[in-house]
């Protein structure tokens, strides 16, 4: 799986412009590369948030889940593995500092995985 710079670097700014509260999208694109994300209204907390499912678009293919973790954990908690097994196959957390590198990939089981950014 690919990631675009552009949006990579897109994601860690709105994660900082949210900041202390958590910012939550669906990862979409095409032929294997993320290219785009997918804002839809959600209920948010300092350490939590909550998306309602049926605000997603038909036919719409969802490759997985980004999110922003305002604290320094990079690592999936108990609710962010419940979310990740219902949305596609990748997922990544930006976390606070929200620096270039301050993100990870995930699989939907919650495992470390590398993604190639372009």
């Amino acid at each position: 799986m690919k990631i675009r710079s552009d949006l990579l670097e897109g994601l860690v700014e709105i994660a900082r412009e949210t900041h202390p509260y958590e910012f939550f999208a669906l990862l979409t694109g095409k032929k294997g590369v993320i290219e785009e994300f997918i804002y839809i209204p959600f209920d948010q907390g300092s350490n939590f948030a909550g998306i309602n499912t049926s605000l997603i678009p038909v036919g719409i293919r969802i490759y997985g889940t980004v999110h922003s973790h305002p604290s320094n954990s990079p690592f999936p908690s108990p609710q962010d593995l419940s979310t990740f097994s219902s949305f596609g196959r990748v997922h990544i957390i930006v976390h606070y500092p929200y620096c270039k590198n301050c993100w990870n990939a995930f699989d939907s089981q919650g495992n470390v995985i590398e993604i190639e950014v372009v």
